[in-house]
């Protein structure tokens, strides 16, 4: 039941995150070489700092759910976000969603209800130098991918800076699932591959999902990261570290997963043309390059 609470309230926080962030990107002017330079400005400003420790909190809650639920579970459950900010757009706007919106909104939570039946507890498998070495290979990747994608603008950036930043969180959700069977003393864990990736795949997600801020709105960066996140890590954990559904449960597994990742991805399309709101319009000026 723990895992479950720390799974849901991972979801609520990084929707309400992710539209601090963009507020705060959205007060720093695009500006430099593909906007790299002002991506970074909008990750170190105050605002978006609330934002960030906001999504440090939802990650120490998606670790603690991970001890003992499946990526499959926690990383489509997290993916709801998407409709927390929908329902923030609408308090703070007044442009309630569409009936089609609100039944994307409806089905994304029966597939969810699914996962959550269906998932399996227990560990991850043991993983070796090979897995390791995988994940390093991770975090060059999404490096290269962030400073293509960073020469993108517009709303196609915004979607793939959306998902360098899902690829980047992808590598930490991994990362934190596998570690959970060697995490016997502390030493290790800090000297552990997979420890040390967690830096540079942290770091991309963040300077990534700031520049996709910054392009557009919130919920097609949302959706896009969201998107990624749940399908490469929960394929994968089901093929290398053991993440499994309960006996006979595999059909809804499936039934679920598609239906919260469908769900996702239309709610993107439909909400890309929905306005942008800051919650700190009247508080804050523009912040000049």
């Amino acid at each position: 039941m723990i895992a479950y609470l720390a799974a849901f309230a991972t979801a609520i926080l990084y929707g309400v995150s992710a539209v601090i962030e963009e507020t705060a990107a959205k007060q720093v002017p695009t500006s430099g070489a593909g906007g790299r330079r002002s991506a970074v400005r909008a990750a170190l400003s105050p605002v978006y700092l609330v934002g960030m420790a906001l999504s440090v909190v939802a990650w120490v809650s998606a670790l603690v759910a991970l001890r003992s639920l499946p990526l499959f579970a926690v990383q489509s459950i997290s993916a709801s976000s998407i409709g927390a900010v929908v329902l923030i757009t609408w308090a703070r706007s007044g442009h309630a969603p569409s009936r089609f919106e609100g039944a994307l909104l409806g089905g994304m939570g029966v597939g969810l209800v699914a996962l959550a039946v269906s998932a399996a507890d227990g560990q991850a498998l043991h993983t070796g130098w090979l897995f390791r070495a995988t994940v390093w290979l991770a975090v060059i990747a999404v490096v290269v991918a962030l400073v293509v994608a960073s020469h993108v603008g517009g709303t196609r950036g915004t979607a793939l800076l959306g998902a360098v930043s899902g690829l980047a969180d992808s590598g930490l959700a991994l990362c934190a699932r596998a570690m959970h069977v060697n995490s016997h003393h502390l030493v290790d864990v800090l000297t552990d591959p997979l420890a040390l990736a967690l830096v540079p795949f942290a770091v991309v997600g963040i300077v990534s999902f700031a520049a996709a801020m910054q392009r557009g709105a919130a919920s097609v960066a949302l959706a896009c990261q969201q998107a990624v996140v749940t399908v490469v890590p929960s394929a994968i954990g089901l093929i290398v570290l053991g993440d499994r559904a309960r006996s006979g449960f595999m059909p809804l597994t499936l039934f679920g997963f598609a239906v919260t990742v469908t769900s996702l991805v239309v709610l993107t399309l439909s909400s890309t043309h929905r306005p942008d709101i800051d919650l700190f319009a009247d508080e804050l000026p523009p912040v000049t390059p």
